[in-house]
């Protein structure tokens, strides 16, 4: 079983599940080469091989066929039966069950397609189904956010090759995200102005770092990225929560999103990424203080002792130069 245990050094909760050790890995070829899909053969996420995965969630189905299918984590992080309660041990150590959700959403029946290769039809579809889970697992009142995000590529964390995304959600809210809900407040408690909204107006102001955009989105890299390409995608009008995102707005984000993907995917020629959609604890959806927003994160380094001594970033590419870049990497593709 998982246990949760509170670091006092950094004011955070630490999960331990040591059942993640047993879970599946693909062959060679994920490990070595991110770009080229592992065989369908036994994968336990396409279509044929559900008795492989655990019993359904939701699904999204066509004519019987399933277009996204919603399962739990086989080797899950937490798990829904556990207890939130905090207790602590004889030396004064505070810990609680590994009590949470954690479901995989397989994102697509094919098992080798990228999203950014998807039809526009089917991301939509993929992007609703994260937002009714979202929904659906904070009915939970144990649960006080919900992380999504996704892995591609073996550096990102993927351990199998069918295109998927995950959503954890915790009975705490971790301190990363307790730090930008913070800062965000404090900017909104002296401006009055929500922080990520201001800065979405400054990147259009200086339209140096602006990826691309729609009638809802815009795709921007910011001016203090924190890795090399890092990309953000934000509601162009204030909205705290993924939830909140109207059914009418879905093709426009997953518009976006197929474009950013593609665009990453031929400048730098399919990198290993994580996206995750940061958002604001229970209680917040409301509130005028943040913008919830995708991030994805090319994984081009590796963090090195400064980075992971200080908690700070180095960054070897300025978000400027790496925007222009994707933009005209993109252009010859598109003409070519």
């Amino acid at each position: 079983m998982s246990v949760m245990r509170f670091d006092e050094t950094t004011s955070d909760w630490v999960v331990f599940a040591p059942s993640r050790r047993l879970r599946p890995h693909a062959d060679a070829s994920l490990q070595t080469q991110p770009s080229e899909p592992a065989s369908a053969a036994g994968c336990p996420f396409c279509p044929g091989n559900e008795a492989f995965t655990p019993p359904e969630i939701y699904a999204v189905r066509d004519s019987g066929a399933w277009r996204v299918r919603v399962v739990p984590n086989r080797f899950p992080a937490l798990t829904i039966e556990d207890n939130p309660q905090r207790r602590h041990d004889d030396q004064a150590f505070q810990f609680m069950g590994g009590c949470g959700a954690h479901e995989v959403i397989i994102e697509s029946p094919d098992h080798s397609l990228f999203l950014g290769q998807q039809p526009t039809e089917q991301v939509v579809l993929l992007l609703r189904t994260l937002q009714l889970r979202y929904r659906n697992l904070m009915r939970d009142g144990r649960f006080q956010t919900v992380v999504i995000f996704k892995n591609h590529g073996a550096e990102a964390g993927t351990s199998l090759a069918h295109p998927h995304w995950q959503l954890l959600a915790p009975p705490v809210v971790p301190r990363l995200l307790r730090m930008k809900h913070f800062e965000a407040s404090e900017y909104y408690d002296r401006t009055g102005q929500c922080l990520y909204c201001d800065m979405l107006h400054r990147e259009l102001d200086a339209n140096v770092r602006i990826l691309t955009q729609n009638e809802h989105y815009v795709a921007f890299l910011p001016f203090a990225s924190h890795t090399p390409f890092e990309t953000w995608i934000v509601p162009r009008q204030h909205q705290a929560s993924f939830q909140l995102v109207a059914m009418e707005h879905f093709t426009c984000l997953a518009a976006i999103l197929k474009s950013v993907l593609l665009k990453l995917h031929t400048a730098l020629g399919n990198p290993a990424f994580n996206l995750t959609i940061d958002d604001v604890p229970r209680g917040d959806e409301g509130k005028e203080y943040f913008l919830w927003h995708m991030r994805i994160l090319p994984r081009l380094t590796t963090p090195a002792g400064f980075e992971l001594g200080s908690g700070m970033s180095i960054n070897t590419v300025l978000p400027e130069d790496a925007a222009r870049f994707l933009s005209e990497a993109s252009s010859v593709e598109e003409v070519g």
